[in-house]
């Protein structure tokens, strides 16, 4: 049976592991495969009971094979309704078209372990109210564990954060631009989260060997 709770959370430990390195094209097989934003979800539905593939759907992708999986989808028309629609457990898939001109997805979560700075500035971490758990580079493709600051501001690869806007850089007013809601009729079965848990899961890998890094 699917499990979205299952899916979450392996999505979560994955994003906290810095074993894993992002990689376009990755699915999170091994350390050595990497993730993108679409493996990640690839891995963790397939993983979890849904009928989605294993191998690597992109972002143009994703909204048939979300379909076939039993996922309700939801196209919107302005960043407002997006904010209105938005429940825990809820995938974003968000496209620029025509095809090539990029894509991003991630899962949204509420009241989890998270890092509280969206820009990666901090190595603060806490509860935080809203979450996006997601695979994301600001500079390319990276190494395992190579997380942190090049010297010309913050970048991050696979991660749990707090965020300032649900889909920068889309416009779901923008006829080019393509953003909707993937909703497990399910949810997340009224089955809580363990925030301890996550925490135990997020202090075990949590940026060991850069503690003493200087934080600008």
């Amino acid at each position: 049976m699917p499990s979205l709770r299952g899916a979450v959370e392996q999505a979560m430990r994955i994003c906290w592991d810095e074993g894993y390195g992002y990689r376009l094209g990755g699915t999170a097989r091994s350390h050595a495969d990497g993730v993108d934003c679409s493996g990640l979800i690839n891995r963790v539905l397939h993983d979890n009971g849904f009928k989605y593939p294993s191998s690597h759907v992109g972002t143009k992708n994703m909204k048939s094979k979300l379909k076939s999986a039993g996922f309700k989808i939801k196209v919107v028309s302005s960043k407002s309704q997006l904010a209105s629609l938005i429940q825990p457990g809820d995938i974003i898939v968000m496209n620029h078209y025509p095809v090539g001109e990029g894509g991003h997805t991630f899962i949204y979560m509420e009241d989890v372990y998270a890092y509280t700075d969206y820009r990666a500035y901090s190595d603060n971490t806490g509860t935080v109210a809203k979450v996006k758990v997601e695979a994301a580079s600001s500079r390319g493709e990276t190494a395992q564990g190579d997380h942190r600051r090049n010297g010309t501001g913050a970048y991050w690869e696979v991660w749990t954060h707090a965020y300032y806007e649900l889909c920068p850089d889309y416009d779901p007013s923008d006829p080019n631009d393509e953003v909707y809601i993937a909703h497990w009729p399910g949810g997340l079965d009224g089955d809580g989260f363990d925030i301890l848990t996550l925490k135990h899961i997020a202090d075990k890998n949590f940026r060991r060997k850069d503690v003493s890094a200087t934080i600008l």
